[in-house]
């Protein structure tokens, strides 16, 4: 039997930290990329993706917005990676309390994989 891919969604606004997260994601073939999101100042535009994703990769500072305000939207993921360059200890609340894994920026290949390991054995 073929296991379905793990749907992931990627909210980021660097285009470099983008690209590169996109193809650390593309070397995985369990996961599958099904939304990149630059700007949260409209969460309706994306809120139907959010509920249908297995994994959120998420920068804490994306322009349009406060990362606070996704924080019920996101609360049913069951896979949170944290995507930021931002200490650990400046993580919002709703983040600290809920279990999530962390890439701290800038991330590398190795990171990345070590991580998706991580994540595969959750």
């Amino acid at each position: 039997m073929i296991s379905p891919k793990l749907k992931c969604i990627l909210i980021e606004d660097e285009p470099l930290a983008t690209k590169k997260i996109v193809e650390y994601i593309h070397m995985f073939p369990d996961l599958q990329l099904i939304k990149m999101v630059e700007d949260i100042e409209n969460p309706a535009l994306f809120s139907h993706d959010l509920k249908s994703a297995d994994i959120l990769f998420l920068d804490l500072i994306v322009s349009g917005g406060n990362i606070n305000t996704l924080a019920e939207l996101i609360a049913d993921i069951p896979i949170l990676i944290i995507t930021s360059a931002v200490s650990r200890w400046h993580y919002p609340e709703f983040i600290k309390n809920r279990k999530h894994f962390a890439l701290q920026k800038p991330i590398s290949p190795e990171m990345f994989q070590s991580c998706i390991k991580e994540v595969m054995q959750y």
